[in-house]
């Protein structure tokens, strides 16, 4: 076991993943329904022909940079374990600051919240389950990922008070006719420039209509805007993600909806990564 856990974390550094030997620990771990301390536990002993030739084919599709949490099924997000696969982008930890937005808004208890272009239901999900009076309407374009946001959302328990619905971030109108106190959003905000320099788990696995919304990379915020804010109740909050350079643009465009613009909110690396604003 030890030697294949060795083997794989030389191929995976000469593909230049960054992590070799910890990510073939993971790979070997989850393949074998064990954690680190497990595969080290059993270090000596060899893999049976069957692991050893799974374990294989993971670490090959690994060398093609595709995402460990792909190969893996599942990533973290606000604490919570959330299923994965190549038809929704990777919950990243600079999307927790979203959540964490919209939970520390002035808000009465009785909420209504639409997450537009909620993709695995990471935001809609984790919002459930910090506030269990509120209900949260989640949207997506693609069914493939909405089949994913339901496995989450059945999965934490949240599917009473989320409700998913197909549909497209300029026309909100499938989320129905009531109107909301938050409307929330993590678009597509990467220029087409930027997304040839991506990563290569990004830029040839992840799905890029998730990630790419036209030349400039400021094409959803112009969308969603005045539909979000069509969809709010007055005094309601459009709370959304930033690029590393949405802010100028994200700003123009959700003012000229009409919305106030209240805060811009930097994440750990003191770029701007979430704006909030006011109908």
């Amino acid at each position: 076991m030890r030697s294949a856990v060795d083997d794989a974390a030389r191929r995976l550094e000469a593909a230049g993943v960054e992590r070799p030997r910890r990510e073939a620990m993971q790979l070997l771990a989850r393949l074998m329904e064990t954690d680190r301390g497990g595969v080290l536990a059993r270090g000596p002993d060899p893999l049976s022909p069957g692991t050893a030739a799974t374990f294989e084919a993971l670490v090959a599709r690994r060398e093609r940079r595709e995402p460990l949490q792909y190969l893996v099924g599942e990533e973290e997000f606000c604490g919570l374990a959330f299923k994965v696969d190549r038809h929704v982008l990777v919950p990243r930890p600079e999307t927790e600051i979203v959540v964490e937005t919209v939970v520390s808004l002035p808000l009465d208890p009785d909420v209504r919240v639409l997450d537009v272009g909620t993709g695995s239901g990471c935001i809609a999900t984790a919002l459930a389950v910090l506030r269990p009076e509120w209900c949260v309407v989640a949207l997506d374009s693609s069914s493939a990922a909405l089949t994913v946001a339901r496995a989450n959302v059945e999965r934490h328990g949240v599917e009473a008070r989320v409700e998913l619905v197909e549909g497209d971030l300029s026309d909100l109108s499938p989320a129905g006719s009531h109107r909301f106190d938050v409307v929330v959003s993590n678009p597509p905000y990467v220029a087409e420039d930027e997304w040839t320099e991506l990563a290569p788990e990004v830029r040839d696995h992840e799905p890029k209509e998730a990630l790419v919304p036209g030349p400039t990379g400021l094409e959803a915020y112009r969308s969603l805007a005045p539909a979000a804010y069509r969809s709010l109740a007055p005094g309601g909050f459009l709370v959304v993600e930033l690029g590393w350079r949405s802010e100028p643009g994200a700003r123009e465009a959700i003012h000229a909806a009409g919305f106030s613009i209240v805060e811009v909110r930097p994440d750990f690396r003191k770029i701007p990564r979430v704006m909030i604003a006011r109908r």
